[in-house]
């Protein structure tokens, strides 16, 4: 269900993209197959393509390759491709070594070669590979039902993005004339309570300022709070033969504005890393958590991995992934322990937690707990370093300026893991997060990671 929601927002892109994989998988198994002299030995083709079909699906749906609420951008996008690549490859390889006579015919470096490049090329020039990268579905918010705001919503309907929902807030003294497009939530002055209430990925303030300047001026006070996206009109004078310098800049007659420092080069890198470090920790952390699962299903009855929601970017929320350090019921007895609660504000923190087992008392002293959310990161839900990302109960408590804390994607590790974590209090944890914000730069997170390295190893601040 889910992926057919991703796939209607996208025009079917995820599908395309999809299938042009399979048939690049095919051909690849069919050249690793074949002779110089052209002869294809089908017999390794029918014994390796379906099972490079069912690897590459496997690990398509563990992280989520089609995924279009990603974008995480080409770059990304041609990493994660060419780890699949690389996965798939080696599980043929391991066929190969273990299964007696497995795909003898068959030459692995020409499925390599052609499945990777395939893959890459398809991204790189077919339409729903593109789209996939680099379009992320989102929920816009319009401030205006006028003039201005119906066109605003038109123009973006236009487009034909992945954006899935407009909604609309009326300016104070505007008259709804029925011909909007999208939902109309309320008023202006019910803005911080609607970004409180539902995920919106920018805001349009499609106001005149001579008319609702102040009203524009106040959603752009609550914006900036938030840490959401905000437009403001370019300009509301008409020209006839006069063009900006720089189309590009207000292409679509708005000027954009972020909360956070513009580097996208830096994020692409930083996305990049992402991709590059879990997958090298997962392989090489393997045999360890090989062990860790082993224990928690031979000590404690229940599923190995904990899956918890959490809030991701702009109020997103995901599936976070962790091994199990608690017992079975623990969500339902956390409210019985609230008054042993540690830690201010909205977040639940308790030293010898009774919850914990045995075994996962070591884990989370340790944070090994955490590893599983390598996954997370190469999915796309998180981030090496970046806020930890809070439970959707924590963020409904949250005051306005710290939910600003939700503007970029969360992390394995950030200042708090260094700062002392369960030493640190909730304002000093959420100040800290804002200077991280403010000051990110692809030298701070590598500093971030070195640090966190002797923290986690002494278990410091760990509960």
């Amino acid at each position: 269900m889910a992926f057919r929601k991703q796939t209607a927002a996208l025009g079917g892109a995820p599908t395309l993209t999809l299938a042009a994989d399979c048939a690049v998988l095919v051909l690849a198994s069919i050249a690793s197959s074949a002779t110089a002299g052209g002869v294809v030995h089908w017999g390794s083709v029918v014994t390796m393509a379906p099972i490079a079909l069912a690897g590459w699906l496997l690990g398509s749906r563990i992280l989520h390759q089609y995924d279009v609420f990603k974008a995480q951008g080409l770059a990304g996008d041609l990493v994660l491709t060419s780890v699949l690549v690389l996965a798939v490859a080696s599980m043929l390889a391991l066929f190969r070594a273990t299964v007696d006579g497995y795909a003898a015919d068959a030459t692995l470096k020409h499925f390599l070669a052609v499945l990777w490049s395939g893959t890459l090329l398809l991204r790189i020039t077919l339409p729903g590979g593109r789209g996939l990268a680099r379009n992320e579905p989102n929920d816009t918010l319009v401030i205006g039902v006028g003039p201005l705001g119906r066109h605003t919503a038109r123009q973006i309907r236009a487009r034909k993005s992945s954006r899935e929902a407009i909604c609309h807030l009326a300016f104070v003294d505007e008259v709804n004339s029925g011909r909007v497009d999208g939902r109309i939530l309320g008023t202006s002055d019910d803005l911080e309570r609607i970004l409180r209430e539902r995920v919106f990925d920018e805001v349009y303030i499609a106001g005149n300022s001579l008319r609702h300047g102040s009203a524009m001026q106040a959603s752009i006070r609550v914006c900036e709070r938030f840490g959401i996206p905000f437009a403001l009109p370019a300009s509301h004078f008409r020209f006839d033969r006069a063009r900006p310098a720089d189309a590009r800049a207000i292409s679509d007659g708005y000027v954009h504005y972020l909360s956070v420092e513009h580097k996208p080069y830096q994020m692409a890198v930083k996305r990049v890393l992402d991709i590059l470090v879990s997958s090298c920790l997962l392989v090489l952390l393997s045999p360890l958590l090989l062990v860790v699962a082993a224990l928690i299903a031979l000590t404690s009855p229940g599923p190995v991995l904990f899956r918890q929601k959490r809030v991701g970017r702009y109020g997103r929320t995901f599936e976070m992934l962790k091994f199990r350090s608690m017992v079975v019921n623990a969500e339902a007895l956390r409210s019985s322990l609230m008054t042993r609660n540690e830690q201010a504000g909205p977040v639940f923190k308790i030293k010898k937690d009774p919850r914990v087992t045995r075994v996962g008392s070591i884990l989370r002293k340790y944070s090994i707990d955490e590893l599983p959310q390598l996954v997370n990161v190469l999915r796309g839900d998180m981030a090496l370093v970046g806020p930890r990302p809070p439970l959707p109960s924590e963020v409904e408590k949250y005051e306005a300026w710290q939910r600003r804390r939700l503007s970029v994607r969360p992390g394995l590790t950030c200042v708090w893991q260094v700062s002392g974590r369960n030493n640190v209090s909730f304002e000093e944890w959420m100040y800290l997060d804002m200077r991280y914000i403010d000051h990110w730069s692809i030298a701070e997170d590598i500093k971030l990671i070195l640090k966190t390295v002797p923290v986690v190893i002494a278990g410091r601040g760990a509960s």
